[in-house]
């Protein structure tokens, strides 16, 4: 009976033992086994098959197969199709240990512990990190790959990989969109989250009061300072074609804008208006009231007699027009008015490098002394007097033309005026 009894004992016993081996042996991870399942994470891109090489503790963040996925990415294309490799890189007794700094390795190494007390274990270690949110992140809806993040789970660490989170914030003019990478490199350090929604500005340039930004084609309130530049913004980069400068103006059918792109400008002896329409009609009376003024001036030589011109006109002309000789430019000085061409093709309108808003128009003169005919070109530079909301002339170039007038075929080009 008692043998019966031991026998039945020692099965019992050998059974035990038999089990404890063979859950033992099937619950641990020899080194060969660690590698074959690494290798093959790396080489699939399987982030749960590479997150169970490590222990529970270290990837139980609910983002942790993000980073995993970053890091599997990132070894399949270094490693190539030497994927083997990654052992001699993470074992410290390895051959390429050494020459990888820790975190091209994202901290991560082979480490061995007792199972059972008999058994070796092999296994992934690293560090996670907490990420903290400065106060930027913290007012702010955060997205991690299109999905929102509860400020709750940031309070997990986070496994060792780089992540892409991003939120929005809306300003005046646009919702700026900011994306912040952070790189858990494995080290255990904390990181900071921080956002600045910094978008984009746009530089605006001096000009008169009269002139306003807009917006996608709506008028907004900033308007144009004399004597400073501003900033417009923040706006999406996408969107800087949608900025242009507009405005009403005398002599102006309709303010064509001002396309700014980025910090530059179009510049043409300052910032161009692209498509304006100009009261061509309006523009030709305003050239015949100066040129007949400026023929009158010559006889009587008195620049008073010249009307809408600006003080500086006055001051660097003076002069001229008190002085006698038939070479003196211009060359029409004691001739007789007969014909006026205003060029409709050519007015220009734009802000110069001091501020102010000018204007350039061109034309033909006709004049005759005696029997001898004079055709000239003639170039008016006007500037915008905001405070009278009118238009004065401060410069003026003519030159003898050495074409013929405009034949008939060209006349729709000119509004012409005879005397």
């Amino acid at each position: 009976m008692n043998r019966k009894r031991e026998l039945i004992i020692g099965s019992i016993i050998l059974v035990c033992i038999v089990v404890f081996f063979i859950i033992g042996k099937s619950t641990t991870t020899s080194y060969e086994e660690l590698e074959k399942e690494l290798t093959s994470s790396i080489e699939n891109k399987n982030t749960a098959e590479f997150l169970s090489l490590f222990d529970h503790s270290k990837t139980n963040s609910e983002y942790a197969s993000i980073g995993a996925k970053s890091i599997l990415e990132n070894w399949n294309t270094e490693l190539d199709s030497n994927t083997a490799l990654i052992m001699e890189i993470l074992d410290a007794k390895g051959t390429y240990y050494a020459e990888f700094s820790a975190d091209d390795k994202s901290n991560i190494s082979i480490k061995q512990n007792k199972h059972w007390l008999f058994f070796n274990n092999y296994y992934l270690d690293t560090n996670v990190s907490k990420i903290n949110l400065d106060k930027s992140a913290k007012s702010e809806t955060i997205y991690l790959e299109g999905e929102k993040v509860a400020s709750s789970q940031f309070e997990e660490p986070f496994f060792p990989g780089k992540y892409e989170f991003s939120a929005s914030k809306k300003f005046e003019y646009a919702t700026i969109k900011d994306i912040q990478n952070i790189n858990v490199n494995g080290s255990g350090e904390e990181k900071e989250l921080t956002f600045t929604f910094e978008g984009t500005t746009v530089n605006i340039p001096k000009g008169p009061e009269s002139l306003f930004v807009t917006f996608n084609g709506k008028a907004t309130e900033m308007h144009l300072k004399p004597t400073k530049e501003q900033e417009f913004g923040p706006i999406a980069e996408d969107d800087i074609e949608k900025v242009a400068i507009s405005g009403k103006l005398p002599l102006v059918l309709e303010v064509g804008n001002i396309k700014i792109e980025d910090d530059s400008l179009f510049i043409n002896n300052g910032t161009e208006f692209e498509n304006t329409k100009f009261d061509n009609q309006k523009l030709s009376d305003e050239m015949n009231d100066f040129i007949k003024s400026e023929f009158i001036a010559f006889k009587s030589r008195k620049i008073s007699d010249i009307k809408n011109v600006t003080d500086n006109f006055i001051s660097d002309n003076k002069e001229t027009y008190t002085q006698d000789g038939m070479f003196i430019e211009p060359e029409h000085r004691e001739n007789t008015l007969k014909s006026v061409f205003y060029d409709k093709e050519t007015p220009k309108l734009f802000i110069n490098d001091d501020g102010e808003l000018q204007m350039e128009i061109e034309g033909i003169i006709f004049s005759t002394n005696k029997d001898v005919e004079l055709v000239e070109n003639l170039t008016l530079e006007l500037l915008y007097v905001e405070k009278e909301n009118k238009w004065l002339v401060n410069e003026y170039s003519c030159f003898n033309r050495f074409d013929d007038l405009p034949s008939e075929n060209a006349m729709d080009s000119y509004i012409v005026t005879k005397y």
